[in-house]
């Protein structure tokens, strides 16, 4: 198959672009002209095309000639809502209009568990639920899923809803590997808020069979590996990779939203967005963050195969071997 990807420059994009061209598909690449390419040294011989998701006139000519367009593009930190609608919704609207005019029979768009919203129980909230964002983030993922399904009928669709992605080349859970390294981990309250998690090699055979698979137009999953975990769970499998023990220090909600505060602070006064800002610490302060695989597993047959200890200590190898710890 001829697959376009965009966002093959990223941590999860990355991964996806291996596994596709490791499994024989001839790949294009949409890149910017300033994008980084590091991670795509194990990717080989692939056709780049530069062009920008919130420029419609760039992406006329991207998806010609392509079987499928795999999603994953946009941007996961911003300043203000506006910049993530600019990239995430009519990015996402501007490339699905653009995959229909050239005809391209298949559109794969990766989501997120945040355009669906957050669990107001330990239960995951049903898939054709109306979706509840908290976040702009969440906000603007959403709306690119309308902007995909409202051309299902001119292509086939798929929507995949990951939860938090964690693995080699991930940053963001960086700064729970850099506090365990230091003995010590700031929990927000109690530490026991759940989450759904995935290893990246998980969520890669999730995206891989939906892009590869036929499905019906429409159809929307999630996925996560066996089971939700807490903040404390987590940082005890931290410990256990690492051989060490890490003290946990429950932090009142209060202090996070202040650090979010001043962070928002921050990144407005140098003009470039934050990890901790109050958009972020509006999403760890959900108390379920939760999703399940029934639905894929039925489908497609996917199930996870790497649990959280065995996926911390993976990562933690790699970031030590590439000098990230």
């Amino acid at each position: 198959m001829r697959i376009l990807i965009t966002g093959a420059n990223g941590f999860l994009g990355s991964h996806v672009a291996e596994r596709l061209q490791e499994q024989g598909h001839d790949l294009r690449l949409m890149l910017r002209r300033t994008s980084n390419v590091d991670f795509l040294s194990e990717v080989q011989g692939y056709e780049r095309v530069n062009a920008d998701l919130r420029d419609a006139a760039s992406l006329s000519s991207v998806p010609e000639g392509v079987d499928v367009v795999v999603h994953m593009g946009g941007v996961t930190l911003a300043r203000t809502e506006a910049e993530y609608q600019a990239a995430n919704g009519t990015g996402t609207a501007n490339l699905v209009a653009a995959a229909v005019n050239a005809g391209v029979p298949r559109f794969v768009y990766v989501s997120s568990l945040a355009a669906h919203g957050p669990s107001t129980t330990p239960q995951p909230r049903p898939l054709d639920a109306a979706g509840a964002p908290v976040t702009a983030y969440g906000r603007s993922k959403l709306a690119g899923e309308y902007a995909v399904q409202a051309q299902q009928q001119h292509l086939s669709t798929i929507i995949l809803r990951p939860p938090a992605v964690y693995g080699p080349r991930d940053k963001a859970l960086l700064p729970l590997y850099r506090a365990g390294k230091l003995g010590i981990f700031p929990l927000l309250g109690d530490g026991m808020n759940l989450a759904s998690f995935v290893y990246v090699d998980d969520a890669v055979d999730a995206i891989v069979r939906a892009t590869i698979s036929e499905t019906p137009s429409g159809a929307v999953y999630t996925f996560e590996d066996g089971e939700p975990h807490t903040w404390r769970a987590l940082v005890g499998a931290f410990s256990r990779a690492t051989g060490r023990k890490i003290r946990v220090i429950p932090t009142p909600q209060w202090l996070y939203i202040v650090a979010g505060y001043a962070g928002g602070l921050a990144g407005a006064v140098i003009r470039k967005p934050l990890p901790l800002s109050q958009e972020k610490v509006t999403h760890i302060s959900q108390r379920y963050w939760v999703c399940n695989s029934d639905a894929i597993t039925r489908d497609l047959g996917w199930q996870a195969c790497v649990g959280i200890e065995e996926g911390m200590a993976r990562t933690l190898d790699w970031y030590k071997r590439h000098r990230w710890l």
